[in-house]
């Protein structure tokens, strides 16, 4: 009887376990096939969206790829790629419904059986920021150059949120604009950075505010007025501040509120935040055909650089399954080590590894100067992962 692997999502997590399949369970399983569904046409290299919001920095065809052509070698027996996004999952038929993402929008939806399924949907950054990728490509980068027109025209941005994103978004802000904009973070926190220890949260606040950032600390944004037509103070974004405190600026950036992109999984699979319940081999828990990684799983914490480990081990887990070559399913065990890298600006940062700190020259060197931009194509096409080889 043919399987068939459906996996939903045309990011890093997706894109790569497809490829893993293709290359090594396929031509040991057999009649089994790989449909890949994704809401967008291309891969989106968010990775760098911070700096791609910036006008002229970074073009279109560096920060997107085509999805399909990176699969084009494979025949239809072997793959399918389908333009749509899942709007309802059934487990007890083991089928998904899939909307059609055309232009027109009269396309029925389609019904897609599954062997196994692969739930790799990631996250969405509300409203519409395009940090993630929005509902579509063509929306993705209609919104990209929108952004980019409001930053050129602004006097005065707040970025709201200090994580990682806020950060390097006001580093890049900064690095490009500090002198000449006023550029404001605004820290719910004492320091920034709050998944880090207060060292490296302080070496990004003291980056930032060299690059002219004003970084505003244990506030948050509890109150947004949007911009009016009239007098010219009226045109611009008041924010209320938790502390008491007013903010008008002429653009507003909110990089909190990520939410996983999970609306069509049943309630019972999903915990309180949204995120897909996976047991230790990353298959959902409760069902032995349906898997969740990255950011639509709550496998850990949700950053970049888990993604490869995770992909690496759920393919492993669908070969033995699939290809029945004796291996067992094995258990996914997270690192539970710390590693993150944050720029500020191309030639600026800060990081964390277990409890070192790293420094920002390291930071620089390592990711500041092309959020590796370069690995992109690569992943497309099924040559590597976000550092090693597929």
């Amino acid at each position: 009887m043919p399987k068939q692997v459906v996996i939903l999502g045309g990011g890093i997590a997706g894109v790569a376990t497809a490829h893993k399949l293709l290359k090594y369970t396929v031509p040991k399983a057999k009649d089994l096939k790989v449909v890949l569904v994704s809401a967008s046409s291309h891969l989106y290299w968010n990775i760098a969206s911070v700096r791609g919001i910036l006008p002229d920095e970074i073009p279109d065809d560096t920060l997107f790829q085509a999805l399909e052509p990176g699969f084009a070698r494979f025949p239809a027996s072997q793959f399918e790629f389908i333009l749509g996004t899942a709007t309802a999952l059934d487990p007890t038929t083991k089928t998904v419904q899939i909307q059609p993402n055309n232009n027109d929008g009269g396309e029925s939806p389609r019904t897609i059986p599954y062997t196994h399924l692969v739930i790799a949907t990631g996250s969405s950054t509300p409203p519409d920021l395009p940090f993630k990728p929005l509902a579509t490509h063509a929306a993705t980068t209609a919104r990209l150059h929108a952004l980019r027109a409001s930053i050129a025209a602004a006097s005065s941005i707040a970025v709201a949120g200090a994580g990682p994103t806020g950060v390097e978004v006001a580093g890049e802000l900064g690095a490009r604009y500090g002198r000449s904009k006023r550029i404001v973070l605004v820290a719910a926190g004492e320091h920034a950075l709050p998944g880090c220890s207060a060292s490296v949260g302080r070496a990004a606040e003291a980056a930032l505010e060299g690059l002219g950032v004003e970084v505003v600390r244990g506030a948050r944004v509890v109150g947004v007025a949007a911009a009016a037509e009239g007098e010219e103070e009226k045109k611009k974004t008041t924010l209320t501040l938790s502390s008491g405190a007013t903010l008008a600026v002429d653009l507003f950036l909110p990089t909190y509120g990520v939410r996983p992109n999970t609306s069509f999984v049943p309630a019972e699979l999903l915990d309180g935040g949204g995120s897909v319940r996976v047991g230790p081999t990353l298959r959902v828990r409760g069902l032995d055909d349906v898997w969740a990684l990255g950011d639509a799983a709550d496998v850990e914490a949700k950053v970049a650089n888990v993604v490869e480990p995770q992909v690496v081990h759920l393919a492993a887990n669908l070969d033995a399954v699939l290809a029945g070559t004796g291996a067992g399913v094995a258990e996914y065990k997270p690192s539970g080590r710390l590693m993150i890298f944050v720029t500020v600006g191309k030639k600026k940062g800060t990081g964390q590894m277990g409890w070192f700190k790293v420094p920002g020259f390291l930071v620089a060197m390592v990711k500041g100067g092309n959020f590796f931009l370069p690995r992109l194509p690569d992943i497309v096409v099924g040559k590597s992962l976000l550092h090693s080889a597929i």
